[in-house]
């Protein structure tokens, strides 16, 4: 039977193996059926679930209905606004026919412009706390694919004390430092505050490109052998008290439940480097071109951004103590931030808070002032 372990602070004992349910998206209810005996006969006691998985929420429903008792289920929401994220649950609800969700999670949320709907108000994180509180969901994360995520987790969990991540990790991915090092900061902060990490994209060659998709496995081609699943599967569970969610290919599962099962320990960097030359074993992301877009959390948008925030949790903008764009300068050269020439950045940071509602502003002698009720 596949190896148990805490999902975070949850209290579930999950299968080191989630299923990822993708791989039912485009399923029949009888290949349905056979897929999630499959899970049964493994030991497998979670499933990880979308509303954008095509049919997957509307095949695992009927068959979940017996089963429900066995299984942790996660699904997740891509909408960013409060009353849209609420109508996916309730979808969710109805198609999966649960009275609640073990795991809500934000997916997608490599964005900051998503991210900041998201947080900010009237966004999805108040349908979390809502949902949570209403007893419609037990705990809370967010998901993220490319080389953006695990830099945006960590500004995620600065933000909100999420339950759970879930991102990209394998053995060719992890060779790149930049993403080795985000990574490795992420996992770092989720294991002091108990956090479960999930990973994806375990047994990825390379991205399709030209080549016929035979596989249902988005935008990567995946590895088909058993040895090369063995040593990607356990080279990915070699990642102590992580969780790693199968391939979205209802044909592949079978190959990785039999790797999971007999995991024993994580292979040498020889042995993967081997199967990387033997496959031509690539990397699905281009890290550079995540970092020329200048929108993640480590840019210097990203740091005034987040910096912005605090100022606001904080009661910086309070009435009746108006501040100017100069006071706003001052407090973020306070905290570091390298602010010449910057000027006009800030500015466009406070428009948008002032479109979205966040604060208010109006005109004065000395230009511009900007407040919070």
């Amino acid at each position: 039977m596949i190896l148990r372990n805490q999902f975070g602070r949850t209290g579930h004992a999950s299968t080191r193996v989630i299923f990822g349910s993708y791989a039912l998206s485009r399923a029949t209810q009888a290949e349905a059926d056979r897929v999630l005996d499959m899970l049964l006969a493994y030991g497998v006691n979670h499933i990880d679930t979308a509303p954008m998985y095509g049919n997957a929420e509307k095949v695992i429903g009927p068959w979940l209905a017996k089963h429900r008792d066995n299984f942790f289920v996660a699904t997740k929401t891509r909408r960013r606004s409060r009353s849209e994220a609420l109508s996916n649950l309730k979808r969710s609800l109805e198609r999966l026919r649960v009275d609640y969700i073990d795991l809500w999670q934000m997916h997608g949320l490599t964005s900051l412009a998503g991210w900041e709907k998201a947080m900010g108000p009237e966004g999805a994180l108040e349908a979390f706390n809502e949902a949570r509180d209403e007893g419609l969901v037990r705990f809370l994360g967010v998901t993220g694919h490319g080389t953006k995520a695990p830099a945006m987790h960590k500004h995620s969990l600065e933000r909100f004390d999420f339950d759970a991540v879930l991102l990209p990790y394998n053995y060719s991915l992890m060779q790149n430092p930049r993403y080795a090092d985000d990574f490795n900061e992420l996992v770092d902060l989720c294991r002091r505050r108990d956090v479960a990490v999930q990973t994806i994209k375990s047994i990825a060659r390379r991205a399709w490109g030209s080549r016929p998709k035979t596989y249902n496995t988005y935008f990567y081609e995946p590895l088909e052998s058993q040895d090369a699943i063995d040593k990607s599967v356990h080279w990915s569970l070699g990642f102590q008290d992580s969780f790693l969610i199968t391939a979205g290919d209802m044909h592949l599962l079978p190959k990785m439940l039999d790797a999971a099962n007999r995991f024993e320990k994580k292979p040498s960097d020889a042995e993967m480097n081997a199967i990387v030359d033997e496959y031509d074993i690539q990397q699905i992301f281009s890290i550079s071109r995540v970092r020329r877009q200048g929108k993640g959390p480590q840019t210097w948008g990203g740091q005034a951004s987040k910096a912005l925030e605090g100022l606001i949790r904080e009661g910086f903008f309070k009435h009746p103590d108006k501040r100017t764009l100069e006071h706003v300068v001052k407090a973020l050269e306070a905290q570091g931030l390298p602010i010449k020439g910057k000027e006009g950045n800030i500015v466009g940071f406070l428009a948008r808070r002032v479109k979205k509602g966040v604060l208010k502003k109006s005109k004065v002698s000395t230009g511009w002032v900007y407040w919070t009720e």
